[in-house]
């Protein structure tokens, strides 16, 4: 039966300094990669700095970086030296247009690609205000890329509540979709579910990884408690690992690929059982 190992590193609230940030984030890799030894590790969306889009300060652009840059090099060097696929994130800018940007490396420290958070969110709601809009432009892909004879899809937090993008991906032959999170509020107890439903009703392995513990900028009105609850989730939409929300946690979990096979054989093959031409205005402008 093949199998694959899977990690998912949990950041913490930002201590202050990039080089600090990026510090810790590499202990943890290096303690994920000695106690389980993964092939594919996966960091929180927007891993580089804070939480910042609960402000208007033009300060904040100073975290973009192009690719390749500081982030993509720390990363790189990083997937070199322990032989494993690495999914980063940062706050890239090309030619005066940013993004909110998960990059994959290979084994070997290669780019293998990138891919651009495509649903950009603004709340004024009270308990969830933010306007990511103010400093992300949205992607306009949804990619999928190869790793050692596997087909992976990324997904970035506000996309995970689209559920055309899992499908999209699911059709693109994604086996498992990584879900990097920087999430708070009030949707905190549907996380888990939300992704649970995503797995089953495309057979296939959620990996979403959140950040955790409490977080306050300067100008910002109460700060955030990000609750963590990252969580590897299989085709069945069964939790195979889950951690709560201890800033900087890990969990981690060895994926059996040939239960995507078995659920289709022995339950229903969702896909092979769509009606597309049901669902052609889902395709409609807004």
């Amino acid at each position: 039966m093949k199998t694959i190992t899977v990690a998912a590193i949990q950041m913490g609230p930002y201590p202050g300094s990039y080089t600090a940030n990026m510090d810790k984030a590499v202990e943890r890799l290096e303690h994920a990669v000695a106690e389980y030894s993964p092939e594919i590790v996966c960091f929180s969306e927007m891993m580089t700095g804070p939480y910042f889009c609960r402000v208007y300060d033009d300060a904040y652009f100073q975290f973009a970086e192009s690719i390749p840059g500081p982030t993509t090099e720390i990363m790189a060097a990083q997937a070199k030296r322990h032989a494993i696929n690495v999914i980063a994130t940062l706050f890239e800018e090309e030619n005066g247009t940013y993004y909110n940007t998960a990059v994959l490396f290979s084994k070997t420290g290669e780019l293998v690609g990138k891919y651009r958070k495509t649903h950009i969110p603004k709340s004024s709601s009270p308990i969830m205000n933010s306007d990511e809009k103010y400093y992300f432009s949205p992607g306009d892909r949804l990619p999928v890329f190869e790793l050692d004879g596997l087909t992976v899809g990324i997904l970035i937090c506000f996309d995970r509540s689209f559920p055309e993008t899992f499908r999209v991906l699911t059709v693109k032959g994604a086996e498992i979709i990584f879900v990097p999170v920087c999430s708070w509020g009030a949707r905190a107890d549907a996380f888990q579910s939300e992704l649970q439903v995503r797995a089953m009703e495309n057979q296939v392995f959620v990996v979403a990884v959140n950040k955790a513990g409490w977080e306050q900028i300067e100008g910002e009105d109460g700060g955030r408690d990000h609750f963590g609850r990252s969580c590897i989730i299989g085709p069945l939409g069964k939790m195979e690992a889950y951690t709560g929300n201890e800033p900087w946690g890990i969990v981690a979990a060895t994926l059996h690929l040939d239960k995507r096979a078995l659920m289709k054989d022995t339950l229903v093959d969702w896909m092979k059982e769509r009606r597309p031409e049901l669902y052609r205005e889902l395709g409609r402008e807004k």
